[in-house]
């Protein structure tokens, strides 16, 4: 069979070379030290920590920094949860699946599962305890990190099925903040971090040698025929990236001088209006006057209109947005649009910034701290958690304006964009109102994630209309047979 059908023929010579023993061997010594780590420290002080471990902690409590713990903090949600576990993964996998390679698809998907699986059952196996100054919301279970772990076998994963030194790097960068970062938040003793990542580059390495002609086999394919139509590239070697990039996220749309300013100005507009309010918000609520006056009659003005079917509404409102229901939706969503589209640049952006939404809330959560309204008002549960900003609120407004103006910059008709629009704010005040009206949030709260919103939906509208090819008055689009470039000013 020729090299065009088979992923094996087409195979560079190293990768031919790569046996089944050594590196089966290798990822399995890296399980076993991981799992000889584990049952080490169980049976030697029931779970004790290393003197190292110790040294290290009391090493990190004389050296916190607020900046240290804004990275942390940042580690902390994009490493575990939704984003970790579940959206990273699968937009790495969809990436894989339109850059035409189902087994490098298959193999994370098997490397990243495994890996999850198997932190969960060493877990509960050896059961160790967690420290006792633990900044962080965590689960059962010390050793071995989950986090940790994640980001070896990620590193290890990426680097072999995109092999260049910069993604090396990166990833040995990531695999290490991870480490540092969850004995700096105090979820974990340096040796469950140590174990974590052996057990991400065991499991990596033990389903790579099976499979390691076919993964770079196909990756040659995807490079010469990116179109699966066996057009191939000139001689030369062409980055599969490259590739997927020009054929996937650029995208050229001819915009008129005038429109392209309106965008600028609109996105100036948002920044600034949002930036205004919510550093009006912010100084009040640090100073505990101002706009925060208004909190308390708001509260008690809401909670003299509760009633048995407004609370059955408000607490849908709130499961749809929240931190479970929200995530799939998007998920969901930045996929359908992918495949249907076949194009990933709205998606991406969309996805892109609400995390980067999500983010910025947990980072000024945790540095304000402002608490929530008392418990007796909560109407779903107790939430001990921080209040300011709402994460339920900005996640919220992120989505319903985001995808609002990806789909209608792209569309002509002041009607349609005007009942979008109108849709969008109907969304937003109803994701506002229910978090006050449930008792999670003071109004201040929910007022402050729409105006940060506003900052993350005016910096995606300039960032947007800058990824286009400008057209002035007098000119006419661009024939198919012109090559545009991009603008990157």
């Amino acid at each position: 069979m020729d090299a065009h059908g088979n992923p094996e023929v087409a195979a560079t010579p190293p990768a031919k070379r790569v046996t089944r023993r050594w590196p089966l061997i290798s990822g399995v010594v890296a399980l076993l030290l991981c799992v000889g780590l584990g049952a080490y420290i169980v049976f030697r002080d029931n779970g004790a920590p290393f003197s190292i471990d110790t040294g290290w902690m009391n090493f990190i409590d004389l050296h916190r920094a607020p900046a240290f713990t804004v990275v942390a903090l940042a580690l902390n949600f994009i490493g575990g949860g939704w984003p970790g576990t579940l959206i990273i993964p699968v937009l790495i996998i969809v990436l894989l699946v339109l850059l035409k390679r189902p087994w490098g698809a298959g193999y994370f998907l098997v490397a990243t599962a495994l890996t999850g699986g198997l932190v969960q059952v060493l877990k509960h196996l050896f059961g160790r305890a967690r420290p006792g100054d633990i900044i962080v919301t965590v689960d059962f279970g010390s050793f071995p990190s989950g986090h940790a772990a994640n980001a070896a076998v990620m590193a290890v994963l990426l680097s072999i099925l995109f092999p260049f030194w910069w993604m090396r790097v990166a990833g040995t960068i990531y695999t290490i903040g991870m480490m540092l970062s969850r004995t700096y938040v105090g979820a974990h003793w340096l040796s469950d971090t140590v174990g974590a990542m052996l057990l991400g580059i065991g499991v990596a390495i033990v389903l790579w040698a099976p499979v390691a002609a076919k993964l770079d086999g196909e990756r040659e394919l995807a490079r010469l025929h990116p179109s699966g139509r066996g057009h191939a590239h000139p001689p030369g070697r062409v980055s599969a990236w490259r590739v997927w990039f020009e054929k996937y996220v650029v995208e050229r749309r001819y915009l008129e001088a005038d429109y392209r300013r309106r965008c600028t100005a609109l996105s100036l507009l948002l920044i600034g209006v949002g930036t205004l309010v919510f550093a009006a918000l912010l100084v009040s609520v640090i100073q505990r006057n101002g706009l925060t006056s208004l909190d308390a009659p708001v509260q008690d003005w809401l909670a003299s209109l509760r009633s048995p079917g407004l609370t059955a509404v408000m607490i849908v409102l709130a499961v749809l947005f929240g931190p479970i229901a929200l995530p799939i939706i998007l998920l969901v969503v930045t996929v359908t649009w992918g495949f249907v589209t076949r194009h990933a640049w709205r998606p991406l952006v969309l996805a892109g910034a609400m995390l980067i939404g999500v983010v910025l809330a947990q980072i000024i959560g945790h540095l304000v701290d402002r608490s929530r309204p008392p418990t007796d008002l909560m109407l779903f549960g107790a939430d001990p958690s921080f209040s300011f900003p709402s994460g339920h609120v900005l996640g919220a407004s992120d989505f319903v304006l985001l995808t609002a103006y990806l789909v209608f910059s792209r569309r002509k008709g002041s009607l349609g964009t005007a009942l979008v629009g109108a849709f969008a704010v109907l969304c937003i005040v109803a994701a506002a109102v229910s978090r006050v009206y449930l008792g999670y949030h003071w109004a201040s709260d929910v007022l402050a994630s729409v105006s940060l919103s506003l900052i993350i939906v005016g910096c995606v509208i300039a960032f947007d209309s800058r990824h286009t090819v400008p057209v002035p008055h007098t000119g006419g689009v661009p024939t198919r047979t012109s090559t545009p470039t991009l603008d990157n000013g």
